[in-house]
């Protein structure tokens, strides 16, 4: 029997935001690297973090004021 190792809440939240933003998207080769530059911005400028409410863009310029 093998355990499963726990995830750690970021990555957790890191695997949901990329199931959640790819789900739709058609898996082309040619696309792939927009496609994930796309999800980068996404994820760290729209999509709000389910634990805080704030993307991750506003959480690093709360704490490093930039």
């Amino acid at each position: 029997m093998t355990m499963k190792k726990a995830e750690s809440p970021a990555i957790r939240e890191y695997r949901i935001a990329f199931e959640e933003y790819f789900k739709d998207k058609p898996k082309n080769a040619k696309e792939s690297k927009k496609q994930m530059e796309e999800f980068v911005y996404w994820y760290n400028n729209v999509r709000k973090q389910s634990d805080t409410g704030k993307t991750p863009s506003e959480m690093y310029k709360e704490i490093y004021g930039k």
